[in-house]
């Protein structure tokens, strides 16, 4: 009896195992280190920059941004502008991962869905006066006519808008944003706290990937991430390995490749305007000096940044390069503070709970306290801190903007519309920078949108609504067996369609 017993166990065990190793991806899969996982890739309420990322590989857009920052196309297979109409050909033969082809009722859909008022995006799409789908053979002809031009509307609204699956949607819209699907190049198997598993879609007619498969592993810890690249566990890590660590992987040049090249990631301090201390210029003004931001680059960040003065970057061709940094002056801030009449001023900083953003939290709590302002560090798993973050539960917070291109960024984070569930989350309202932000989606030369875009960033850096500190510079590690690789300036996950094993 004991013996039939223990040879139970033992086939149990010899079938656990291999029902375990059978939902193992296979060794081929091309595995991405992550260092949190996205809060939905539903692209209708993706706003991170991780669930952006994903989401797009699963989705297409009419149009989208290059890895050179230019307008390529994605479902579309060319597009003309007459006046304020825009008009689209889509390739033939669309199809949705379930082999279903992709029919009008779609793409009406899909517009009607980005409009909606619980979608984030949905002011990109106010000023659409009408809408037509046509067909033609196995393709469609998208006219979208708005009620005035929009310069923006190409290179920042499209791109965002994905085409959806309107009956399997309707059908089951809660199943749907737990595992979504689209036309993408790939679709989603797995999506949990710990890993993101992407299959290639072989109905997706339009770019076919290299690898079959796809696995974005979550690992929050920084040292297990760089253990687990190290260890040839991650193939590949775009701007996710603590940059103490990147001269390591520099010694060993004979096992990874290692790119270093300019981006579009912002870091500021996230300002709540709404707070009785904040709103108040000069402590904003006191906050900004009493940082010493060289301090952080050189020894934090191990020089991978540059002092910042706008949400675009320096690689933007919107970018003022006339702006000039604030100046870290701990005397000045120390008057200002003193000027408050307020004694014992108390903040609250949030961050991630990174360890790399805890130690740049601690820097700016110390900098801060240097200057007579009492600061504290609360840090928080991702989610919790994300969360809080748009329920406008915070002081100020470290937090980073990732892929900005066009300068209509200023109209999405600052303009006093797009205050809570828009993407305004300090509360910022100033009529006059309202005014440049509207006025500055009507004009068509790219020269005067440049001058115009340069007061705008002028504005900001001269009210400090945030407060700029450094733009990080991109650092990706590839471990060698992985080919194809090129990294994209807008730092997207564009790269992974051509590398393979």
């Amino acid at each position: 009896m004991r013996r039939n017993i223990s040879l139970i166990g033992i086939l149990l065990l010899l079938f656990l195992n291999a029902c375990s190793k059978s939902n193992e991806p296979p060794k081929e899969t091309l595995v991405v280190a992550l260092a949190s996982e996205p809060k939905t890739l539903d692209p209708r309420f993706a706003t991170d920059a991780n669930g952006m990322r994903i989401s797009s590989l699963i989705f297409n857009s009419l149009v989208k941004i290059g890895p050179q920052l230019e307008v390529i196309g994605d479902a579309a297979q060319s597009w003309e502008i007459k006046g304020n109409t825009f008009l689209f050909k889509l390739h033939p033969n669309i199809s949705f991962s379930n082999g279903r082809k992709v029919e009008k009722e779609d793409i009406l859909y899909s517009f009607q869905q980005f409009q909606s008022k619980d979608c984030p995006f949905q002011s990109a799409f106010n000023e659409i006066k009408n809408l037509e789908v046509n067909v033609e053979e196995d393709s469609f002809i998208i006219k979208v006519e708005m009620n005035k031009f929009s310069a923006k509307f190409i290179s920042s609204d499209l791109p965002v808008l994905k085409i959806l699956p309107k009956k399997e949607l309707e059908a089951q819209p809660d199943e749907f944003t737990k595992r979504p699907f689209g036309t993408g190049s790939y679709k989603l198997v797995e999506f949990n706290t710990n890993s993101i598993l992407l299959e290639k879609n072989l109905n997706n007619p339009l770019l076919q990937p290299s690898s079959k498969m796809i696995q974005f592993k979550v690992i929050r810890d920084d040292f297990t991430r760089y253990q687990k690249m190290l260890n040839g566990e991650v193939d590949i890590s775009q701007s996710e390995i603590p940059l103490e660590k990147v001269k390591n992987f520099e010694k060993k040049k004979d096992q990874f490749n290692i790119y270093k090249y300019p981006g579009l990631s912002f870091t500021y301090l996230l300002l709540n305007l709404e707070d009785p201390i904040i709103k108040k210029f000069q402590a904003r003004r006191a906050i900004a000096h009493a940082i010493n931001r060289r301090e952080i680059i050189d020894f934090k960040l191990e020089g991978y940044a540059l002092p910042a003065t706008s949400i675009l970057t320096p690689a933007n061709p919107f970018y003022n390069s006339k702006l000039e940094p604030i100046p870290f002056a701990l005397q000045k801030a120390k008057e200002l503070i003193h000027d408050l009449n307020s004694n014992n001023i108390e903040l609250t900083l949030k961050t991630s709970n990174t360890p790399s953003a805890v130690d740049v939290g601690k820097v700016i709590v110390n900098h801060l306290a240097n200057a007579g302002v009492k600061a504290n560090l609360q840090s928080y798993e991702w989610g919790t801190f994300y969360g809080d973050i748009t329920k406008g539960n915070f002081q100020m917070a470290t937090m980073r903007w990732v892929g900005a291109i066009d300068p209509d960024i200023y109209r999405v984070a600052l303009h006093s519309s797009e205050v809570p569930p828009g993407r305004n989350r300090g509360h910022y309202k100033n009529k006059r920078l309202d005014e440049l932000l509207e006025n500055g989606l009507a004009i068509k030369d790219i020269d005067k949108r440049i001058k115009h875009y340069q007061e705008v960033q002028k504005i900001v850096l001269d009210e400090l609504p945030i407060i700029p500190l450094w733009y990080n510079q991109q650092v990706a590690i590839v471990n060698k067996r992985v080919k194809n690789y090129e990294p994209a300036m807008n730092g997207d996950f564009s790269p992974l369609l051509k590398a393979h094993k």
